[in-house]
């Protein structure tokens, strides 16, 4: 259970920031809080590390110009699936090989899905704020994927408990959604 809550944890993240994750399990592990399977223990390497750091700071700034945004969420978006499932399937214990196929699935599903929906939101807060928004929705990625990351690591269990009051957060908006509407289902639509 607590592998599976830092799996979702790391994956949901990169599905914001593609390579911050990787650095800090690279971190992590090269600390020794982390351990990591035999295909993807490279990023424990100092060097490695330091490579993925420089590409996480590019990331973070190319993502708070408006105007590059949304083609990097574009052009991003296949890494955040890769980084995903590698995260889930190393925190998972499973590697790389066939067995691996359904870790590295669900972790590719989670960073997809996150990443397409920051791709699909981002858009429309920055044409209704005239572009002003990037920068700020930009920072606060930044510090989710940090803390995101730090806590997928450190405490699992939250992880699992965010994913829980998400999921539970959306089942009342569309329960009460359809409340509104009533009987006329055609006018929720």
């Amino acid at each position: 259970m607590l592998a599976a809550g830092t799996g979702v944890g790391l994956s949901s993240v990169a599905g914001v920031r593609a390579y911050l994750p990787l650095a800090l399990v690279g971190l992590f592990a090269r600390l020794g809080l982390f351990e990591i399977p035999a295909p993807f223990n490279l990023l424990d390497n100092w060097l490695v590390i330091g490579a993925l750091l420089a590409l996480a700071l590019v990331e973070s700034m190319l993502d708070k110009v408006p105007a590059l945004d949304s083609i990097l969420d574009i052009i991003q978006t296949p890494i955040r699936v890769v980084a995903g499932a590698i995260l889930f399937s190393a925190a998972l214990q499973a590697g790389l090989n066939v067995e691996a196929i359904p870790e590295l699935a669900a972790g590719g599903g989670i960073a997809g899905m996150v990443a397409v929906l920051k791709a699909v939101l981002r858009p429309s807060a920055n044409v209704a704020s005239a572009g002003v928004s990037a920068p700020f929705l930009s920072t606060v990625e930044d510090i989710v994927a940090v803390v995101g990351g730090v806590i997928a690591v450190l405490v699992p269990l939250v992880s699992l408990l965010l994913v829980a009051f998400l999921l539970f957060f959306f089942y009342r908006i569309r329960k009460r959604r359809g409340r509104r509407y009533g009987g006329l289902r055609i006018l929720g639509d």
